[in-house]
């Protein structure tokens, strides 16, 4: 009975050493580096993250809490689909999941008040369905489009404020 206790507290004291160690080395993190760890969490339960327009957000399992901010940049994670989507306001990186996973399509983004083409070209979701874009804070007319086995999809978005950095309304026509 000794034992097994031993061996049950040896086993809790390794596990808590890992998530307190995954939070440490996680706070050292920039915020796009912590938006790429997530991804490496999605799906493992390993933390908890959501991104906000000023700061990622992580809970572990330890029960720490790290926020990373984003400083001058907004996250808009994108999951343009075809045909099934869910309501989503900011980004959970490790729970989100999008309809088209690791598909290529084409992504032109322009910044309407400067008539600004900010990026062409072929992109890939990921394998949580979404592409990630670190656009400029204070941007209030974004718009992206999506062509992708010819359908397309037109959406304005914002960067201003509390703008939502999760979005899951551009369906493919």
């Amino acid at each position: 009975m000794k034992l097994l206790s031993f061996l049950t507290l040896s086993i809790t004291l390794i596990s808590s050493s890992v998530w307190a160690n995954q939070a440490d080395d996680f706070k050292h993190l920039t915020a796009p580096q912590a938006l790429e760890k997530a991804h490496q969490y999605h799906g493992t339960e390993t933390a908890s993250i959501q991104v906000f327009p000023d700061h990622i957000q992580a809970k572990f399992k330890d029960g720490s809490n790290i926020n990373i901010p984003t400083g001058d940049q907004h996250l808009l994670s994108i999951a343009p689909y075809e045909f099934s989507t869910h309501p989503c306001g900011y980004h959970v990186p490790t729970g989100c999941q999008g309809e088209l996973v690791e598909k290529s399509m084409q992504v032109k983004i322009t910044d309407l008040d400067s008539k600004k083409v900010l990026k062409y070209g072929m992109v890939k979701t990921q394998k949580d369905g979404f592409i990630d874009f670190w656009m400029p804070k204070g941007k209030a007319n974004l718009e992206f489009t999506f062509n992708y086995n010819g359908k397309t999809v037109t959406k304005v978005l914002s960067t201003v404020d509390d703008a939502p950095t999760c979005i899951t309304t551009m369906q493919l026509s």
